[in-house]
């Protein structure tokens, strides 16, 4: 990458950055704000690399988290006020450091150098939240659930609370009645069918986690569980 389209980078990123918060931030208690200050600091503390992140609470409809190309993450009001404890709440700012340590967030930059000068408007940034998880996929978005329990437990936060926080975003799916989101369509839960994991089943669910763009819930928290009891026997 040249110097030149280095400063292009940053100068895009930090427009973005603006964009979102001037249409989003609106965030005045200072619970919520210190609340995601205090745990990003230690996150950033205990990655290995990469520039600090900085983290911001948006006042969006969505129970939700995301990231962009720029050093920040950004969680909802809405998603952020039913997290009980600074773990929950450094699961969800792990997840999405994740993706800028597990190199997620490269396949946007062809994307963002397109753009004219000027044109990473609020368009631009009310859409990304919903873009970014679409292109990710489901193998990327497991690779950020390990990634973000390690660097919990590097961080010194206590695991088993960390991981409450999918036990929170089952209970907030189930409550809109996304019992598919939480379990997996229902078409892939027999065992008794002849047919299951056989190549027609593999394919359904294929197909199912690209729709989605996540693993079911209850399969994510069973790994990112198994994932944190193994780390613990290794140690």
């Amino acid at each position: 990458m040249t110097e030149r389209t280095s400063r292009t980078d940053r100068e895009l990123h930090a427009e973005l950055h603006r964009e979102i918060m001037a249409e989003f931030a609106t965030e005045t208690e200072a619970w919520a704000t210190e609340r995601v200050e205090r745990v990003m600091a230690r996150l950033n503390a205990a990655r290995p690399d990469g520039e600090p992140l900085a983290a911001h609470v948006l006042w969006i409809r969505e129970a939700t988290a995301f990231t962009t190309p720029a050093p920040h993450v950004y969680i909802s009001r809405r998603l952020l006020e039913r997290l009980p404890s600074d773990e929950a709440v450094a699961l969800v700012l792990a997840h999405e450091a994740a993706h800028h340590d597990c190199g997620h967030l490269d396949l946007f930059q062809s994307w963002l150098e397109l753009l004219p000068r000027g044109a990473v408007g609020t368009l631009v940034a009310a859409v990304f939240r919903h873009l970014e998880h679409r292109a990710y996929g489901p193998e990327r978005e497991a690779e950020a659930d390990v990634y973000a329990v390690e660097l919990c437990l590097d961080a010194g936060y206590d695991g088993g609370r960390c991981l409450q926080m999918f036990d929170i975003l089952e209970s907030m799916s189930l409550d809109r009645g996304d019992y598919d989101g939480v379990f997996g369509p229902e078409s892939l839960l027999d065992p008794t069918d002849p047919n299951w994991n056989g190549p027609a089943h593999q394919l359904h669910r294929w197909l199912w986690t690209r729709a989605h763009r996540y693993l079911p819930l209850r399969e994510r928290k069973e790994r990112a569980w198994d994932w944190y009891r193994s780390r613990a026997t290794r140690r």
